[in-house]
């Protein structure tokens, strides 16, 4: 699963992640959000509950607020990536499972969309 964080400041994708589902997943992009923008004034999600319980964990003090109205521009950078990159879009010939192939082609579409990740 990639994760993805878009800032609504500087109107990009700050950060990405390749992980599973779950708690620690949610506390490794939001690491990496920390890092990439510093000041995080609000955070919107889904209503994915690994994001709640890995706030929780890690004590985090900005507000959280679950809700699908605010994760549009999220959803538009998502479906971007999947209109872009084949490897995303169907499992059939240019699908490859690896975790490097996963991050390398990402880190060719970011760069290449002017989209960093502090990774």
């Amino acid at each position: 699963m990639i994760w993805t964080a878009f800032s609504r400041r500087q109107n990009r994708v700050v950060a990405y992640h390749i992980g599973d589902k779950g708690v620690t997943s949610a506390m490794a992009i939001y690491r990496l959000v920390k890092q990439a923008v510093g000041t995080i004034e609000a955070i919107y999600t889904d209503a994915n509950s690994c994001y709640h319980l890995a706030f929780e964990r890690m004590g985090i003090a900005e507000p959280h607020t679950q809700t699908k109205t605010q994760t549009h521009l999220i959803e538009a950078s998502n479906s971007s990536i999947r209109d872009n990159l084949a490897r995303f879009n169907r499992r059939s010939k240019r699908f490859s499972k690896t975790h490097q192939m996963l991050d390398i082609t990402l880190a060719l579409f970011f760069n290449r969309h002017l989209i960093t990740s502090p990774m």
